[in-house]
């Protein structure tokens, strides 16, 4: 587990008011407070940089084919995590999901 996502964990711990947080180790999105840490980091990675906040670490931009109903799901979750005054595209949610897959695999 990196140190963001372990920092991030205790203060979702935190604000419930546990006594300790127990990582699960790997686990697929199950519930509720995998979205609010997903929001989270959307929100510590998306920065404003002129136009549409952005990861400044994305330094390539391609097309990645999707079908329709992946997409569709992708819009809705998009804007069930966006704020207000920080929009997250469904993109941008599927670069954030790849890239945290691709960092859970053992290489």
């Amino acid at each position: 587990m990196t140190k963001a996502r372990n920092e991030k964990q205790s203060a979702i711990g935190a604000q419930l008011g546990a006594n300790r947080v127990v990582s699960l180790g790997r686990s697929q999105s199950q519930g509720p407070l995998d979205w609010v840490l997903l929001g989270q980091e959307l929100a510590g990675r998306l920065i404003p940089v002129g136009g549409r906040p952005s990861d400044p670490a994305w330094d390539i931009q391609r097309l990645v084919p999707f079908n329709s109903k992946t997409w569709t799901r992708l819009k809705k979750l998009a804007t069930r995590l966006s704020r207000s005054g920080r929009k997250v595209s469904p993109a941008q949610l599927a670069s954030s999901l790849i890239e945290r897959e691709l960092g859970r695999l053992r290489t």
